[in-house]
């Protein structure tokens, strides 16, 4: 509907200094002639619309424009109160707790049977993903690290399975991956670096501060995108067919490239790490590697360790 768009776009514009035509017509799926209409619309209602010529214009709204609360609708309250309970769930936090009960305040009294209505239908809970108690007090320290731009010392185990002491600028928490991450600069690398929650120990808040860096998490994940691709190798896996139902959950059609009735196979890239080593052998004897053979090797070597270990 037209009347959705035009809020989309206003919300959109609230949201960012200066949008090109062409930005809102690819974001919204319509011609830069019908862009250019719907803000001709939005500013005969009332909302105050900047328009810059030339290669670097585009449209805006004055800094001075407030957006109304009504202008949220139901679907947007209830899915707002709904990715915070479960980021809350994860994180045990009591500013999202306050903050779920100031937009639950929004909902009017005569929605409230239809919000109910709605929250049974759609629950998510991400409350294995903050591990246990031990788990979330070190977040808690890293998150306060971060809040308060002060140096923080931990213990960290990288995926080579090395613990060493680093010194970390703490930037950005960020969820992906199924976990929690710390995105920051290290001193002792002497670089950005991403690690891992789970695999932090004994951090401790320093009494220094530091000065933020520029770069931000998404220019470093786009940046290291390719380098990462670029260390992943090719495998070639045989499962049991016992395991189909999980493989084509992991993998769908589109990687599963020969089956019978005993067997399929399957190719992926995947970086190469300890990791890597325990995720093949965590499907026992379910699964064969065939290619590369110098990784069929150390699949040996560790499972006739963990055999002898039994006898």
């Amino acid at each position: 509907m037209k009347i959705d768009r035009l809020l989309s776009i206003i919300i959109y514009l609230l949201n960012r200094d200066l949008v090109s035509a062409r930005e809102l017509s690819n974001r919204f799926e319509v011609s830069i002639r019908t862009i250019q209409r719907d803000m001709e619309t939005i500013d005969l209602a009332g909302v105050p619309v900047i328009s810059i010529q030339g290669p670097n214009g585009g449209y805006g709204i004055m800094d001075t424009y407030k957006m109304d609360r009504q202008l949220l609708s139901m679907d947007d309250l209830y899915y707002i109160i709904t990715a915070l309970k479960g980021i809350g769930s994860s994180i045990e936090d009591k500013k999202i707790d306050n903050t779920i009960e100031k937009i639950t305040g929004l909902v009017p009294e005569l929605g409230k049977d239809l919000f109910h209505e709605k929250n049974e239908k759609l629950h998510i809970d991400f409350s294995m993903l903050g591990g246990n108690a031990e788990n979330r007090r070190i977040f808690a320290i890293i998150n306060k690290a971060v809040e308060s731009e002060r140096l923080v010392n931990f213990s960290y185990t990288n995926n080579k399975f090395e613990t060493v002491i680093r010194t970390v600028e703490p930037m950005t928490m960020v969820f992906r991956w199924r976990a929690w991450y710390l995105f920051g600069y290290c001193r002792l690398k002497d670089d950005y670096r991403i690690f891992r929650i789970s695999r932090i120990k004994e951090p401790e808040i320093l009494a220094g501060g530091f000065k933020r860096r520029d770069k931000a998490f998404d220019d470093f994940n786009d940046e290291n995108r390719l380098e990462l691709d670029s260390q992943n190798i090719e495998l070639k896996l045989r499962f049991s067919t016992v395991m189909k139902p999980l493989i084509e959950e992991f993998y769908g059609g589109g990687d599963i490239v020969s089956e019978d009735e005993k067997s399929l196979t399957v190719r992926l890239m995947m970086p190469e790490s300890g990791w890597l080593y325990g995720y093949i052998l965590s499907f026992g004897e379910f699964v064969e590697v065939l290619e590369p053979a110098y990784l069929r090797s150390i699949i040996r070597g560790s499972a006739e360790k963990i055999a002898s270990i039994y006898e």
